[in-house]
């Protein structure tokens, strides 16, 4: 079964590859990857699908950036 984590974020640079850095961090693999926002510079949201399960501590570190609102793991 995958781990999904579904992440609201303000579309500006580096928000995605703050994301996959905290994931390769904690050497979790993406199985599945999508990206979508409301309008430039707005709102915007990624839904990764993961083979790992994922722990509060890298929620938490993908948290930290100041242009993600939250994000949240269903198992």
């Amino acid at each position: 079964n995958l781990t999904t984590l579904f992440v609201q974020q303000i579309d500006t640079p580096g928000v995605i590859a703050h994301i996959s850095k905290c994931l390769n961090d904690h050497h979790v693999n993406i199985a599945f990857m999508k990206l979508y926002r409301d309008n430039k510079g707005e709102n915007a949201y990624t839904i990764i699908e993961t083979d790992e399960k994922l722990d509060d501590t890298l929620v938490a570190e993908i948290e930290s950036n100041p242009s993600i609102k939250g994000a949240i793991v269903i198992d």
